[in-house]
């Protein structure tokens, strides 16, 4: 009697071992995920800008007003290019008083670049045809100018400061 009891269920573990495991389908490209937070813990908590386009922000321009405008790279992309040649190389992108613009900046004393090099800061006559910000190969962006030696341009912009 005991064997009787005992195969069946010995065959249904053996079975259930080898069957395949269950998995899941492919995850949708966008899901969306709602948490309800009390209130009291967001109150410490800034809310974030959010970014209209889906294109990544390379980075920001700060307005004389206070105001940030983020400059992503279809934006960029769309401007167009322009070449200088510094110490015997070629650098390539768009002037930056196109880049300017694209934030409505016409006017302005001068602009200050900021990255993950040595800080820039160009007068408003210095922002002319000699100066753009050339595509690096790592996904950034660099400011290239026949006003500052080479080993002095800001490297990765990430922020212009308009005054």
């Amino acid at each position: 009697m005991k064997k009787v009891i005992i195969l069946p269920l010995l065959l249904s573990v053996l079975l259930s071992a080898c069957a395949p495991a269950a998995t899941q389908g492919p995850v949708a490209a966008a899901t969306e995920v709602s948490i309800e937070v009390p209130v009291e813990a967001t109150e410490s908590v800034q809310a974030q800008p959010t970014i209209a386009s889906s294109s990544p922000v390379l980075f920001q321009i700060v307005k004389t007003d206070g105001t940030n405008f983020d400059v992503t790279l279809e934006a960029v992309k769309a401007l167009p290019l322009a070449t200088l040649m510094a110490e015997g190389k070629v650098e390539e992108g768009p002037y930056l008083s196109d880049v300017l613009a694209l934030a409505g900046i016409t006017e302005f004393t001068e602009v200050t670049l900021s990255g993950s090099s040595s800080p820039a800061t160009l007068t408003f006559a210095q922002v002319d045809k000699n100066t753009i910000l050339d595509f690096n190969n790592h996904g950034t962006m660099k400011l290239s100018t026949a006003y500052i030696p080479k080993a002095n341009w800001t490297k990765d912009v990430a922020e212009i400061v308009v005054k």
